[in-house]
């Protein structure tokens, strides 16, 4: 089985050894204003807070060869002519050696070739909007050495789809020149009505032997990326400005000459500021190589603190490594990025209302700052009647979307608040006044019980709540049946409701927990009626023309993993034992080598199997694929039931260094180091092939799986509850946890096993 990399946990990295993978294997760097994503082979995308109006490179997401452009460095051999990248690509010239190495918010590339080796790392420093390349080059063989370095990168016009669409007009609307006195390539940006018009410069540490502004200028008329014309035999850089637009990029070419055992440091800097004085003075503060250097040591500086908050030893090494640096990790991506851009994401949208929410929970335990960030942008965009919105955009001019209605936007902020509360101890977050999106007056605690409110007031003939277009499964849509009635929202209804009941007492509000108690006890008579019990597990949706989908009588889609789960996070499933029973059924027809199907069996028409296919193909996605989102709840509900063998065993098996190592790297294709949507069904012959990488709430529920139920160490209102549920595999865990100030040593076991 062919291995592309491996983990080297004694500095939280992922090397990749071999750069040819089966997809972009990528990392995110960034500071929460600036960020870019980088692949083994240097492939990515820069853009300003948001990518939709503020992009600043491209990339090419249909193009083949994938995965280009990006932040490249060429190296070229003055002395034999040869031209190659330590990151293989674009050149893709055979390397001696090869290493990419992804860390927490740093990328490093380490290759040789012909007695020469580079050392490239890519990193955004917390302090400044600035992508750093530091670059050091030794020579190792026996003869002097004399070098080119050139960088490249390509510049986009900020805007995507303007510039999609009015790339013909918009190209004469800004210039890039070299300017000497900085020692800089100046991105003058002046296109009409653009939303946001920053300074950008380029610099080196080093004086220039030359330069490119025009991408016409370095590819040249019969060039690529893998071969551009100022780089071939008897070429130069031409030292070409852009004064009136075109192409725009920046390549800047240093001469390097080494003796035998010589190295050699430089440094390239992107800076970007709303003014250029602010930009100028970012660009000389890293001149030196070593202040690049030292804005590298920075960002891992400034991810050892964040993810060294909270570690644990279980006494397996796969789970640790994901506990400790790759989940917490994958966690703050997500809420950062707001899962809307990567390799596959093009960045079109913004926030989204529920996904942002949930996202934030789990960071709520490991940036409670940074969670209620997100919290408040939320919350501002809830309408006075409680209502939610599909997506947002709090850094451009858009206006928020509200359609498709999702009816579950206004149950995740409790889950939320609740748990932030929970860890930092702070009552006062619920008397926070939010505006709503409206300017109209609310504190988080109305935020809250608004958005339940909303939800229950708006409830289907048989009292469950209304599907509008969807709820948390996205695929509900294509059954095209807004007066259906959600079991699954049914039951988080519940479960919210009991959260609020317990900030509602902290309150002393006694009507509101009134509220809460008859809330609760409607619903589960509701979903423990021969409506929704099925007899061994609890249906999926109610439609309006009185048939129901999850149930056996169905020929597909009879049963469905997330109402098994639920009915037992929310206590629904208490009655007569069901939640047990329907777990149960959920292990017998839904699992499988690596996860439980979201839905089984898959649909090959919609809504009979004799109607078209609709939607995507059986064993893909929501159309019974493995949802990795979905068995995180599936996870938590055997926690909760005490079967620790079994909430492993679903905790472990989806795991992307277990999937990749199982189905081997080139079928599952995507990185072993991050969590993927999900992953091809057994129904299908592509069977634990990965879907979308990063960019999933997956990351934040293993999270809460894994810390607050497995491992049992829970943020409660009152502080730390320890209720640990391990497999008789694990006897015991230590958990170094920090906590409203302190950091606590904790032991888990089986039993009594637990003590601080």
């Amino acid at each position: 089985m062919k291995r592309y990399g491996h983990f080297h946990d004694a500095t939280a990295s992922y090397m990749i050894t071999d750069p040819q993978t089966p997809r972009p294997w990528i990392n995110y760097l960034g500071n929460q204003r600036l960020h870019a994503f980088v692949s083994q082979n240097a492939g990515g995308l820069l853009w300003h807070r948001e990518p939709y109006s503020r992009r600043i490179t491209r990339y090419h997401y249909t193009a083949a060869p994938g995965d280009r452009p990006g932040f490249y460095l060429y190296v070229r051999d003055r002395i034999t002519g040869q031209v190659w990248n330590p990151h293989f690509a674009p050149r893709c010239t055979a390397l001696d050696g090869f290493e990419c190495r992804h860390r927490p918010g740093v990328t490093e590339f380490i290759a040789a070739k012909d007695g020469v080796e580079v050392r490239f790392t890519l990193g955004i420093p917390p302090q400044d909007d600035a992508l750093l390349w530091d670059v050091a080059v030794r020579n190792t063989g026996g003869a002097p050495a004399e070098l080119q370095l050139v960088s490249y990168m390509e510049f986009g016009l900020l805007e995507f789809m303007r510039e999609a669409l009015g790339w013909c007009y918009l190209k004469n609307q800004f210039g890039l020149h070299y300017d000497p006195e900085l020692g800089a390539i100046r991105y003058d940006y002046h296109v009409f009505e653009a939303p946001y018009t920053p300074a950008m410069l380029i610099g080196c540490s080093e004086a220039l032997s030359g330069w490119e502004c025009s991408r016409d200028a370095f590819i040249g008329r019969t060039g690529s990326y893998e071969s551009p014309c100022a780089l071939r035999a008897g070429a130069e850089l031409s030292n070409s400005d852009l004064p009136l637009g075109g192409h725009a990029c920046a390549a800047q070419g240093v001469e390097v000459r080494l003796a035998p055992g010589e190295e050699k440091r430089l440094g390239f800097t992107f800076v970007l500021s709303d003014d250029l004085p602010g930009a100028e003075s970012v660009v000389r503060k890293y001149r030196s190589v070593e202040a690049v250097a030292a804005g590298i040591a920075s960002i891992d500086a400034f991810w050892a603190g964040r993810l060294g908050a909270s570690t644990v030893s279980t006494g397996d090494p796969v789970v640790d490594r994901m506990v400790n640096t790759w989940i917490p990790y994958n966690c703050m991506v997500a809420l950062d990025l707001a899962r809307t851009i990567s390799t596959d994401h093009m960045g079109t949208d913004g926030l989204r209302y529920r996904d942002t929410m949930q996202d934030a929970m789990a960071v709520a335990n490991i940036d409670p700052e940074f969670a209620l960030l997100r919290v408040r942008q939320v919350f501002a965009q809830q309408t006075p009647d409680g209502g939610g919105c599909f997506s947002f955009f709090p850094d451009d001019m858009r206006p928020t979307t509200d359609t498709p209605r999702r009816c579950d936007n206004t149950v995740w902020p409790v889950y939320t608040v609740h748990n932030l509360i929970a860890e930092t101890g702070d009552m006062g977050l619920l008397d926070e006044e939010i505006p709503y999106r409206d300017g109209s007056p609310g504190s988080v605690y109305e935020h809250v019980l608004k958005g339940l409110k909303y939800i229950h007031e708006r409830r289907g003939p048989n009292g469950l709540p209304t599907l509008f277009d969807v709820d948390w499964n996205d695929s509900l849509a294509l059954f095209q049946d807004g007066a259906a009635e959600s079991v699954m929202l049914g039951m988080q209804l519940v479960y919210a409701c009991g959260l609020f009941k317990e900030l509602a007492q902290r309150r002393d509000h006694a009507a509101d927990c009134a509220w809460c108690d008859a809330a609760i006890a409607e619903l589960t008579g509701i979903l423990n009626s021969d409506k929704v019990w099925d007899g061994r597990w609890y249906r999926r949706l109610l439609l309006s023309n009185g048939k129901t989908l999850g149930s056996a009588a169905n020929a597909q889609g009879s049963i469905y993993l997330n109402p098994q789960s639920w009915a037992v996070i929310s206590g629904v499933g208490d009655f007569e034992g069901r939640g047990r029973i329907a777990m149960d059924s959920a292990a017998e027809f839904l699992d499988s080598e690596c996860g439980l199907r979201i839905l089984a069996p898959p649909f090959k028409g919609i809504p009979e199997p004799e109607d078209p296919p609709l939607g995507s193909n059986p064993g893909i996605g929501e159309n019974g694929g493995i949802f990795c989102h979905a068995n995180t709840w599936a996870i938590i509900a055997e926690c909760l039931l005490g079967n620790g063998n079994r909430a492993w065993k679903y905790f472990r098996q989806i795991l992307p260094e277990v999937v990749s190592e199982k189905f081997g790297a080139d079928h599952y294709e995507r990185e072993p180091y991050v969590f993927v949507s999900s992953i091809i069904g057994p129904v299908s012959d592509r069977f634990g092939e990965g879907g979308i990488s990063w960019l999933t709430g997956t990351a934040n529920w293993m999270h809460v799986a894994m810390m607050h139920y497995i491992l049992g160490v829970r943020p409660t209102l009152d502080g730390l509850a320890v209720t640990p549920c391990l497999p008789d595999s694990i006897p015991e865990a230590t958990v170094m946890r920090a906590y409203r100030g302190e950091t606590r040593r904790i032991h888990v076991g089986h039993g009594d096993g637990a003590h601080a």
